[in-house]
């Protein structure tokens, strides 16, 4: 899964580019959607019955951050967060209970408030 909270994405904010693909031809099949952080990801796949054992970002493919600005200068800033920048999170865990029967509320919005939990 794409990490929204990647060095590439956090890097481009700071240089006031869009962090976003472009729209696709192919409509909202032709590009991605949402992208999560960590901790969406833990709350979603908590509220979906798992039990998290692992997880953790990694970059696939090149990081192409310092085409945006130099990573030297957010050394300090970076410093802090560097296990949470990787391109792509990775997980592992255990599906141990029945999933919450609505849409998660930290996740929809615009729904009526019976639709969410």
């Amino acid at each position: 899964m794409l990490n929204v909270s990647r060095l590439e994405n956090v890097v481009k904010m700071i240089a006031r580019e869009n962090i976003y693909a472009p729209y696709s031809g192919y409509g909202p099949y032709g590009r991605h959607n949402r992208e999560y952080n960590k901790h969406e990801l833990y709350l979603l796949l908590t509220y979906l019955g798992f039990d998290i054992d692992a997880m953790f970002t990694a970059d696939v493919h090149l990081n192409n951050a310092n085409g945006y600005a130099p990573i030297a200068d957010f050394s300090a800033l970076l410093k802090k967060r560097e296990q949470d920048l990787g391109q792509y999170i990775f997980v592992r865990a255990l599906n141990v209970r029945e999933a919450g029967h609505k849409k998660p509320a930290f996740l929809y919005r615009s729904y009526p408030a019976d639709e969410l939990e």
